[in-house]
C-alpha cells in the first residue's frame, strides 16, 4: 500500500489531487484480473474478451499494468475482495511500486470521496474532461465538466477503443493542467496510461463507478446501503 491503511491511501491521493500534483490513477479489479491472464470473460457490465480476439485490447491493457512512472498509481484488488492466488500475481507482476487498493474509493472511503473529490473536480481550474456512459449525456452532475465524452458498454474493445484514444490523446496535448475522469471500465486503465505517457503535466484519475448514481443509476450494492466494510491488504 501506499501508506498505512485504507483510509490513509484515500487521502494521499485526495491531498495530490488538492495540492494539483499531476498524477495518474489506474485500477484494477476482478474483471480487469480476467483479461490481464487472457481468459475469456463476460463482466457484470456485459462486455465479453475473447483472448482469440481480443489480444490487441489485452496486450494495451497489461501495458497499462506494467508501466512505470513515479506519478502513476494503481488500485489491485485486495484479499477480502478476490481469492489470494489472484492477490500474489497481480502484486508480483505490476510494474510500478506505487500500489494501492482497487477499492480506494468505495466501500467504507466511498462518503470521503463524495465530500471531498467531488467537490475538488468542482473546484478544478483547468478543463474538467470525462469519459462515461453515454447515458450521462445531459443528466444533471455533481461537479462541472467541460467536456463528456459518451460511451457505449464494450467501447474498450475495437473498433471503438483506438478512435477514443487517439481522440484523447488530442484532448491531453492541448494544455497542461487540465483533469482526465474515467468511469469506463477497462477503458480507463487503458487511458489513464496512454495519457500520461502523452502528457503527465495533466491528471488522469479511474473513478470506476463512483458516479453511477448520476449517471446510470444506483447498480452497486456499496451504492445501495450504508457501508463500512474496511478493505484489508
Amino acid at each position: 500500500m501506499i501508506l498505512s491503511s485504507f483510509s490513509d491511501d484515500i487521502k494521499f491521493i485526495f491531498e495530490k489531487l488538492k495540492s494539483r500534483q499531476p498524477f495518474s490513477f489506474s485500477k484494477y479489479a476482478d474483471g480487469e484480473y480476467k483479461v490481464l491472464r487472457n481468459e475469456f470473460i463476460t463482466n457484470c457490465d456485459n462486455w465479453t474478451f475473447n483472448p482469440v480476439e481480443h489480444s490487441v485490447e489485452a496486450k494495451l491493457l497489461l501495458d497499462s499494468y506494467k508501466y512505470e512512472h513515479q506519478d502513476y498509481y494503481v488500485g489491485i484488488s485486495c484479499p477480502c475482495c478476490q481469492p489470494m492466488d489472484h492477490i500474489e500475481w497481480m502484486r508480483q507482476e505490476v510494474g510500478t511500486k506505487n500500489v494501492t487498493w482497487a477499492n480506494i474509493f468505495v466501500n467504507s472511503n466511498y462518503p470521503y470521496f463524495v465530500e471531498n473529490f467531488i467537490q475538488e473536480f468542482n473546484r478544478w481550474e483547468g478543463r474538467v474532461i470525462l469519459v462515461a456512459n453515454e447515458e450521462g449525456i445531459g443528466k444533471d452532475l455533481p461537479f462541472k465538466v467541460n467536456r463528456y465524452v459518451p460511451i457505449r458498454i464494450g467501447s474498450w474493445l475495437n473498433p471503438d477503443l483506438e478512435i477514443i484514444v487517439d481522440s484523447m490523446k488530442a484532448q491531453a496535448e492541448v494544455e497542461d493542467g487540465q483533469l482526465f475522469l474515467f468511469s469506463a471500465g477497462p477503458l480507463g486503465n487503458i487511458l489513464a496510461h496512454q495519457l500520461h505517457m502523452v502528457n503527465p503535466r495533466n491528471t488522469y484519475i479511474d473513478i470506476g463507478s463512483t458516479i453511477n448514481p448520476w449517471i446510470v443509476g444506483i447498480n452497486r450494492s456499496y451504492l445501495r446501503n450504508a457501508n463500512d466494510r474496511v478493505c484489508l491488504w
